[in-house]
């Protein structure tokens, strides 16, 4: 015990369990598309929303009853679920819950997707050999670098052909900032997007205000086609910068200047980018 209390820095909140993350709460929105497409087009568009989402609902400045320098939930369930061994911190750059790695429908811009995901190989051949293609073969082959978390015994041997709980079991464990969620088997619910970034609210008004935000930007979006990509690595840049101190009143995101598509140049060329004060 002496020991252990030597190695305790004054200023840090320590917290031992990994409660102290899964038990923080949160808003998270899910949206049904009309298609596989829409679903793919819908998940890019929110991507680099999520930081900035994140920073206008801030609210979790006190953890273990201490006030922190920090203003979000985000990194500390990120901690609490890491469970990469010291080799794998070499090889893969993030915890299983993080921002996204890479965008689902930017084919003709490859170098938005400049971040490091590395992929389960055997996955992503079985993949290409069904007919999925490349950039969400990679999706889903990067998902399949971890373990399950958790197994129940009641769904340890279960159909594949009629249920996804084996599936669902590695989706649901990777915890991202947007989610893409195919339809469940056997059932008529289709193609979602999962917006997961948001804090939960003192009020109900509030967290009604923020949904129905979230429901009209969607829709701005799919309707007038809007061009929100930058590459990932400024993206979590900005995830960073959305979880200081009052980080809304004080930091600088980047964003892009022009949401207009303008499709066949390389992301430099392309990409006009800002930083604008929220």
């Amino acid at each position: 015990m002496r020991k252990q209390k030597k190695l305790l820095r004054p200023g840090f909140v320590y917290m031992d369990c990994m409660a102290f993350g899964m038990g923080c709460n949160c808003l998270q929105v899910t949206f049904q598309t009309r298609n596989v497409d829409e679903a793919r087009s819908l998940y890019d568009s929110l991507v680099p929303i999520a930081p900035i989402l994140l920073a206008l609902t801030a609210g979790c400045p006190i953890v273990r009853g201490y006030l922190a320098d920090i203003d979000c939930r985000w990194d500390i369930i990120s901690a609490s679920v890491d469970d990469r061994t010291q080799e794998e911190m070499t090889t893969i750059p993030k915890s299983r819950y993080a921002s996204v790695s890479s965008y689902l429908k930017a084919t003709s811009l490859p170098g938005y997707n400049d971040v490091p995901h590395p992929q389960n190989a055997e996955v992503y051949q079985r993949l290409k050999e069904a007919g999925v293609d490349d950039v969400l073969a990679r999706h889903y082959a990067h998902y399949w670098i971890r373990d399950p978390l958790v197994i129940y015994q009641e769904t340890l041997h279960v159909n594949d052909e009629t249920h996804s709980d084996h599936f669902e079991n590695i989706q649901s464990t990777n915890w991202q900032t947007v989610r893409f969620k195919p339809p469940p088997p056997n059932t008529e619910i289709g193609w979602r997007v999962e917006f997961r970034p948001m804090e939960i609210q003192l009020t109900d008004f509030e967290n009604a205000a923020f949904t129905a935000f979230v429901a009209l930007l969607t829709r701005a979006i799919i309707s007038y086609k809007l061009h929100l990509y930058m590459p990932i690595s400024l993206v979590d840049e900005n995830m960073k910068r959305a979880q200081k101190r009052d980080a809304i009143g004080t930091e600088k995101f980047h964003f892009r200047a022009s949401l207009s598509p303008t499709s066949g140049m390389s992301p430099a060329v392309e990409m006009s980018l800002s930083e604008i004060m929220l």
